[in-house]
């Protein structure tokens, strides 16, 4: 038998999910995605739209070098309230990079 100081479990996932909580179980394939610019943006039809980019780099075959290009890694949209929250997330991640944090 564990003893009172023998830390419980922590609990990942609840079934069936709580509303307003964040399911562990369906977030688990999220993908990561690394960029190195977003070119592109837009709003269309109230829906606003950022493109990321990554520089891929490719030997060049037979021969002495390296071949660089950029590719789309990912389109993403978002409503304006979207928009909000990401910059509120990107202005807190470049507080804590500057000590302000």
């Amino acid at each position: 038998m564990a003893d009172e100081t023998t830390p419980k479990p922590l609990v990942i996932e609840q079934f069936p999910s709580v509303a307003g909580g964040l399911s562990a179980l369906a977030s688990a394939q999220a993908p990561f995605i690394y960029f190195d610019a977003a070119p592109n943006f837009g709003l269309n039809g109230g829906v606003a739209n950022l493109s990321l980019e990554v520089v891929r780099f490719t030997p060049n075959a037979g021969m002495a070098g390296v071949n660089a290009d950029r590719v789309t890694v990912a389109h993403l949209r978002m409503s304006l309230e979207g928009v909000r929250s990401l910059r509120a997330a990107l202005d807190g991640i470049e507080r804590i990079a500057s000590g302000r944090g």
